[in-house]
C-alpha cells in the first residue's frame, strides 16, 4: 500500500502533467492563429519552453522544500497562496502562459496544505490557495482558445 508521500508525490505528478497539457495545447491555439510570422513562431516556442521549465522548477524544487520545511507552520498553504494570487494576477498576461505553471504550483500546494491543516492550521489559506491556481490555470486556457 502507497504511503502518504508516495500519494502526495503522485498527485503533484498529475496536477504537474494537467498544466503542462493544458499549456500544450493553449499556446499553439493562442499563438497560432492566422497569418503567422516566423517570429510567433519563435516567441511560442521561446515562451512554452520558459513556462515548462518554470512548472518543472517549482514541482521539483520549491514544492519538495516546502513539505521538507513544515515544521508546525503550514508552509504549503502559505507557499500555495502566494503562487496562487501571482497566479491569479498572471491572467492578465494569460498569452505569456505564466498563469500554468503558477497554478498549479498552486493547487499542488493547495492540497498539501489541506493535509496539514488539521495538525498546522492554515486551512482557509490552502482553500484560497486551490481556488485560485485553479482558476488562473482554467482562466488562461479559455483566454488562450478564444483569443
Amino acid at each position: 500500500m502507497a504511503g502518504p508521500t508516495t500519494a502526495r508525490a503522485g498527485a503533484d505528478t498529475r496536477i504537474a502533467v494537467v498544466g503542462a497539457v493544458l499549456l500544450l495545447i493553449g499556446m499553439p491555439i493562442g499563438y497560432l492563429g492566422g497569418n503567422n510570422s516566423t517570429g510567433d513562431v519563435i516567441g511560442l516556442i521561446v515562451l512554452t519552453l520558459v513556462m515548462l521549465v518554470l512548472m518543472a522548477a517549482i514541482f521539483q524544487r520549491l514544492i519538495p522544500r516546502q513539505l521538507a520545511a513544515a515544521d508546525g507552520v503550514n508552509r504549503p498553504a502559505r507557499t500555495g497562496l502566494i503562487l496562487g494570487i501571482l497566479a491569479f494576477i498572471a491572467v492578465l498576461i494569460f498569452w505569456t502562459g505564466l498563469p500554468f505553471p503558477l497554478g498549479a504550483g498552486a493547487v499542488a500546494l493547495g492540497l498539501a496544505g489541506r493535509e496539514l491543516a488539521p495538525r498546522a492550521g492554515d486551512g482557509g489559506r490552502a482553500a484560497v490557495a486551490l481556488v485560485l491556481g485553479g482558476f488562473a490555470v482554467l482562466a488562461a486556457f479559455v483566454l488562450l482558445l478564444v483569443g
